[in-house]
């Protein structure tokens, strides 16, 4: 029995001890509180590795060393009794860690050093941003000295951390920074992994007002903290009521209401996933009278949107539902659609004919041909702002964006290092945009940030970042979630999905056979697909199962017309 096992085994028997004795409750709930300081608060789980036991070998102690590290418990003190006093004092755990494969590690012992090989599949850097590694194997070199009592210690070691895959998610948990889209409508989220002990709202507070979005999405998004204010007090209190105390320094003073609201609105939807209810802000010690601004929520219709036996509509109950005016126009198209993407006020949609031509239909009976004559044509996708964006499998490096006057914008150098692209998916803020892209004879799933005007209007598309490796030609892609992508690839012989938290990990399943597309689905199954014989399947626990037949279009809604104060 490894030092783990061992001991969470003597913790359960503790409890069953405890629970025989005293009796624990077997019903209601326990309400989590944070601490009013930044003390470490440690979660109700933890793993609890062993120190040093004496006369290990150099080996052993960095072994012992790395399984120390899962666990942060008063800034990683277990760890640090690895480590000679001079380097346990300046050797920083949090700049970064290492997500790895355990099973691949490799010890090297030469001279009076260890070096450790592994295998990254991710990285995470001092900021919380979690990125996908390609950059093979790595090796970490570790010096020993042997003391007085003839114990061997760590002398000279990297920062930072080395965790499985597993354990990484249990020691380390995700949380959304928030920011804004240039036109202030939406709330954009920025995935970061933090530490799950200590106090959550200090790490995320210092990250959105001290610090800067990822560098991927840096282009793509504003913040309402100016690069002068700074934090008052570092410790981010929070009450029995989950209200969060958050203090700006005196260069705060001068914003007006609106950057105000702007900030608690980024404030609060940043902290909502760590249990905060509302933020008390102040500013140089006084209290700020001031209500968050409202944004757009980004959640879709929770129904398919399909074109089902030559109906087009909302699918519920075996009946469709049409939308207003739009269902009509896209009815009277007499050629086949294969696929079909609806604007927010679901007045506008753009859509892909069986022929490889684009066009954008409106609600008021408008069918207007996209004049984009590029071979390979993929199923084209709106922004939130109004414009049509397609893209040729051919030209992996060149997008073209339509205004409502159908007026392009050439985006230039999307993917420069792709050979091929299979599909494109707009998120719902308009701030983001994945894709299926072939690099070098490997199959990536990818995303890029969208620069805009302070119109809506897009500039240009940021350097991609690769967030899942394929096994197969990607298919099909579609925001899930606004901070979780859907993927299908495959070839003749299988199909699978993957389902990807942009700036995390994911997911994986078998998909039915000859799956075509897919999208978001609702609060209880996360994703619909549609095979090419018309069959469409959503989630129920491990297995897809088919809820309707006769579907040639799975539309792709890009947003909700309703408004909201909520996180997209």
């Amino acid at each position: 029995m490894n030092r783990r096992s061992a001991a969470a085994a003597a913790l359960l028997a503790l409890l069953l001890t405890l629970a025989a004795c005293t009796g624990f409750p077997t019903s209601g709930y326990v309400t989590p509180v944070q601490p009013r300081d930044d003390a470490d608060s440690e979660p109700n789980w933890q793993f609890y590795p062993d120190g040093p036991a004496g006369d290990e070998t150099p080996e052993q102690i960095v072994a012992g060393f790395v399984e120390a590290a899962t666990s942060p418990i008063r800034g990683w003190e277990t760890a640090r009794q690895f480590l000679t006093s001079s380097l346990a004092e300046t050797w920083r755990p949090e700049s970064s860690v290492i997500v790895d494969l355990a099973d691949e590690r490799r010890f090297v012992e030469s001279d009076d050093a260890i070096e450790l090989t592994v295998t990254p599949t991710a990285t995470v850097d001092q900021h919380g941003s979690y990125s996908t590694s390609t950059s093979g194997d790595v090796t970490l070199r570790f010096e020993l000295v042997q003391q007085e009592d003839e114990q061997w210690r760590i002398s000279e070691a990297p920062d930072g951390i080395v965790l499985d895959r597993q354990s990484f998610s249990e020691v380390y948990s995700a949380h959304t920074l928030a920011y804004f889209d240039p036109t202030w409508t939406y709330l954009v989220p920025d995935v970061r992994w933090f530490p799950a002990s200590g106090n959550s709202a200090t790490k995320i507070v210092a990250q959105l007002v001290e610090g800067a979005p990822s560098p991927w999405l840096a282009g793509s998004v504003v913040s309402a903290f100016p690069q002068d204010v700074h934090l008052a007090r570092a410790a981010v209190p929070v009450d029995t009521d989950q209200i969060a105390d958050v203090e700006l320094d005196e260069l705060a003073a001068g914003a007006d209401q609106v950057s105000i609201g702007r900030m608690l609105a980024q404030l609060e939807a940043s902290l909502a996933g760590a249990g905060v209810q509302s933020v008390r802000l102040r500013i140089d010690g006084d209290s700020v009278a001031a209500v968050p601004v409202a944004t757009v929520a980004t959640r879709p219709e929770p129904r398919a949107l399909v074109l089902q036996d030559g109906a087009f509509g909302f699918l519920s109950g075996g009946e469709i539902t049409p939308l207003e005016g739009l269902s009509d126009t896209i009815e009277d198209i007499p050629t086949a659609i294969r696929a079909a993407s609806v604007a927010p006020g679901q007045q506008v949609a753009a859509l892909l004919l069986a022929t490889g031509v684009v066009h954008r239909v409106t609600s008021d009976g408008r069918n207007d041909h996209v004049q984009d004559s590029r071979p390979g044509q993929l199923p084209p996708v709106l922004d939130p702002f109004g414009h049509v964006w397609t893209a040729s499998s051919q030209e992996p490096g060149r997008l073209l964006a339509w205004n409502a006057d159908l007026e392009p914008t050439v985006i230039e150098g999307a993917w420069p290092d792709a050979s091929r692209l299979s599909a494109i998916a707009m998120s719902r803020d308009g701030s983001r945009l994945a894709a299926l892209v072939a690099i070098g004879g490997e199959y990536w799933a990818v995303v890029a940030g969208v620069s805009r005007d302070q119109t809506g209007a897009p500039t240009g598309i940021g350097e991609a970042t690769r967030v899942a490796l394929l096994d197969n030609p990607g298919i099909a892609v579609a925001w899930l979630e606004d901070t979780r992508i859907g993927i299908v690839s495959g070839d003749e012989r299988a199909v699978s999905v993957i389902q990807q938290q942009v700036g995390g990990q994911s997911e994986r399943s078998v998909a039915p056979s000859g799956t075509i597309r897919i999208e978001s689905g609702t609060q209880d199954s996360s994703a619909r697909l549609l095979t090419a014989d018309g069959l469409l399947y959503m989630r129920r626990g491990s297995s897809w199962q088919q809820v309707a037949g006769g579907v040639s279009v799975l539309a792709t809604q890009a947003g909700s017309p309703q408004a909201s104060r909520e996180m997209p």
